[in-house]
């Protein structure tokens, strides 16, 4: 059994991600992005690769995202402990914490758009995805992928790429602000001095 060929957005979302790293890396050598930073990218986006290319098979024989699973985290079991431990014993050693790799130590920015104007390449990767995410074709899968939507939303939001109106969920009412009551301010000695020169009465009093 042959396995299908993949899906035409899936190989451009691939040579796109590779487009947009060759930029990222071309940073990396002027020095304008950390080493750390650029290796953590590229695991970030060749993950993200296999989860477009996934979510659009998926889509193709489904038309719809997969229900989402209840996943239960299973806890070790205790081991039990003496009641009456000799008081020459060791004690247990704590579990030592290992230290992330560099590349996962790294935060990546959270701010909007900060790749671009880095590099030519990842301005000219901006501006195919942001051609891609007004296809009709795309809008129609982002519209019938939630999963889809929110793979491609941190990567939009590191190129200041828009998604298509009504994708996206309206953003919840802000409460309205209190009016933050006005807070009597002590006057220095001068101003209370002139006051009674000119005869005016003091505020408090």
């Amino acid at each position: 059994m042959t396995d299908s060929p993949p899906h035409p957005l899936a190989s451009w979302f691939a040579e796109f991600l590779a487009f947009l790293l060759a930029g990222i890396a071309e940073c990396g050598g002027r020095r304008q992005i950390a080493g750390p930073l650029t290796i953590r990218l590229q695991r970030r986006f060749n993950k993200m690769a296999r989860r477009f290319a996934a979510l659009l098979a998926h889509l193709a024989e489904f038309g719809a995202d997969a229900p989402l699973r209840a996943y239960r985290r299973k806890q070790p079991p205790a081991a039990a402990a003496p009641e009456n431990p000799p008081e020459d014993s060791p004690k247990p050693a704590a579990a030592r914490r290992h230290a992330l790799p560099l590349p996962q130590a790294v935060r990546v920015p959270g701010r909007r758009a900060w790749l671009v104007g880095l590099s030519p390449n990842v301005n000219c990767a901006a501006g195919r995805l942001q051609d891609k995410m007004n296809d009709p074709e795309m809008v129609a899968l982002l519209a019938a992928s939630p999963r889809l939507v929110a793979l491609l939303r941190p990567l939009c939001r590191m190129l200041g790429v828009e998604f298509p109106p009504g994708i996206l969920p309206p953003p919840p009412p802000r409460a309205p602000r209190k009016p933050r009551p006005r807070r009597w301010r002590v006057p220095r000695r001068g101003d209370l001095l002139f006051l009674l020169r000119m005869g005016k009465p003091i505020p408090g009093t």
